[in-house]
């Protein structure tokens, strides 16, 4: 803040610069946080971005109800979202995806209320239950206030052992009771039993939400949250934390077990949540019930790259040659310069590790003799992708051929390589550029058309006539519709003869016959039969003996 202009109200954060590490010694004698912010308003009491772990506290709240008194606690809680709960934006997105299984509802959610009735309760039995009873109690419930979080203020009035109505008041009791009856009893049940029930947090969550849903009113995904004394986390988990959540994880598997065992889901609840299939945990994603497509391709995408992890493979390399070099002597490194031009050996030898982290020096290259040539490798891949309608859509279910694509893709470009993409059904789209950008690759192939499918052997002829120096290895990913289209174009055979002799040329067939396969070997194609379509490691595993020894294909495929 360069002036008092832009803060609120300096007397806050003067106070707020005091408590700070008071409210942070309640978690850990040092964390790497900043001063909080004051803001004029804002959407609650106080948030904190998880994306740059910046608290932010409302003065009109908090002046507004008179809730100095309570900063230390206000400013606690931030902090407890940040070393305990939910701690992360990848752990937010699995608690999204856990709760979207349960309650498959666009716009419902009870997982800020949960993670604060998690915090508050710690910050409860080290002295900061009155500042917190001080925040909930500021502004009582009226009949625009979800009833769901109404029901978790019933919650803590058990927790803390207030008189009845201290936190709800009379309209949300009323409100309660209109639902369930026993509404006391399910409140005081929640105290007693959810904090017994960790550290697994995805016990608690299941424990919590079984029995909060049943608060859940029609119109409750529509409200939102309209309590500032109800603090927010902010900030939105980014496509490598949704592509991480979608694989459910061990904690995960043992709360829904355990969830089963204690009755705590109806019977068809257990089976959804048992669920192992990808389009289960996808309708949980951002866009995912809607099919929103814009939304949930790039955390595909991600997908698919992670997956690809586990089969990395390394396609063979276009032998070629370029200028024979040296280094010469070394020179500073500039700020605008690429990073990779960095000598790290000599910045290390000549300036230290802390002076050279700083000053890094780089080498120049030269050529030694004028003409002379000199071996390197430059893998090249041009995958051919079938995505008519006989493949499943790779957005929300798992496409085998989809993922070999991720591998081949992968590998290549891993090792110094480039690739580029075509999808193929009754039309094409590629991406014909020559690329090293996986990210940009595996985006690409979540445009799935379905549909027929029509290879396109023309674009195979002009790829053969204008890559004859370059050489790339070629790979087609499909099923035996392939056998088809080439059967209803007379040219076809010579074209795949052609690319087969100017370079290697993969055909990777979902369910092709032994017959076409000893055709197509005639032709001097390398064939990789795959006989079921989910088996990814085959998959992974016949593409690699396809490209590096081409006499086990055989074996591998069968």
């Amino acid at each position: 803040m360069n002036g008092a202009a832009e803060v609120p109200s300096p007397s806050l954060q003067a106070k707020v610069d005091r408590l700070w590490p008071v409210a942070c010694a309640h978690w850990a004698t040092a964390l790497q946080l900043g001063t909080p912010r004051v803001e004029g308003g804002g959407p609650a009491i106080a948030w904190m971005d998880l994306r740059d772990r910046r608290v932010h506290v409302s003065a009109a709240y908090v002046l507004g109800h008179g809730l100095e008194s309570s900063l230390e606690a206000i400013l606690a809680h931030e902090v407890g979202h940040h070393v305990r709960w939910p701690r992360s934006l990848a752990t937010q997105a699995r608690m999204r995806l856990l709760e979207r299984q349960l309650v498959p509802l666009e716009g419902f959610t009870v997982i800020n209320e949960f993670t604060d009735l998690l915090i508050n309760q710690w910050l409860g039995e080290r002295g900061l239950r009155e500042q917190l009873v001080a925040v909930y109690g500021c502004a009582l419930p009226d009949e625009g206030t979800p009833a769901t979080f109404v029901f978790t203020l019933a919650v803590y009035e058990e927790l803390w052992g207030l008189d009845p109505g201290t936190l709800i008041g009379p309209v949300g009791a009323r409100r309660l009771a209109a639902l369930h009856a026993d509404f006391r009893d399910e409140a005081h049940l929640v105290a007693q039993d959810l904090f017994r029930l960790g550290p697994n947090v995805f016990t608690q969550q299941l424990f919590f939400l079984s029995i909060v849903s049943r608060y859940l009113t029609p119109d409750e995904p529509r409200r939102g949250s309209r309590h500032g004394h109800a603090c927010r986390c902010e900030g939105e988990p980014s496509a490598d934390d949704w592509a991480s959540a979608i694989t459910p994880s061990g904690q995960e598997k043992d709360a829904v077990e355990r969830a089963a065992r204690e009755g705590w889901l109806a019977p068809d609840q257990v089976r959804r949540m048992r669920r192992r299939s990808l389009r289960s945990r996808t309708a949980g994603l951002p866009g995912g019930l809607d099919e929103d497509l814009d939304a949930i391709s790039p955390i595909m995408a991600t997908w698919y790259r992670r997956q690809a992890e586990r089969y990395l493979l390394r396609p063979p390399s276009v032998r070629q040659l370029g200028d024979a070099v040296v280094p010469t002597s070394t020179e500073d490194w500039e700020f605008d310069a690429p990073v990779s031009a960095i000598d790290w050996v000599a910045t290390l030898r000549e300036r230290g590790a802390i002076y050279g982290a700083a000053r890094p020096l780089t080498r120049e290259r030269v050529g030694d003799t004028e003409g002379q040539g000199a071996p390197r490798w430059s893998p090249r891949c041009e995958i051919y992708l079938d995505v008519s309608g006989s493949m499943p859509d790779p957005r929300f279910e798992e496409n085998a051929m989809t993922l070999a694509a991720t591998i081949l893709a992968t590998g290549t470009l891993r090792h110094g390589g480039e690739a580029r993409l075509l999808l193929y059904s009754h039309e094409h789209v590629a991406h014909w550029t020559w690329t090293r950008s996986l990210r940009t690759l595996s985006e690409f192939m979540m445009r799935y058309v379905g549909g027929g499918t029509a290879f396109p052997f023309e674009v195979l002829e002009a790829s053969v006539e204008s890559e004859r120096r370059g050489a790339p290895v070629r790979v087609v990913l499909t099923d035996q519709d392939f056998d088809f289209n080439l059967d209803a174009d007379a040219r076809a055979p010579s074209i795949l003869r052609d690319a087969a002799a100017s370079s290697p040329l993969v055909l990777v067939q979902y369910r092709g016959t032994e017959e076409r396969e000893r055709t197509y070997t005639s032709w001097g194609l390398r064939v990789v039969p795959v006989r079921r379509l989910g088996d990814f490691p085959r998959v992974a595993s016949a593409l690699a003996h396809a490209l590096f020894d081409p006499a086990g294909v055989g074996e591998v495929g069968a």
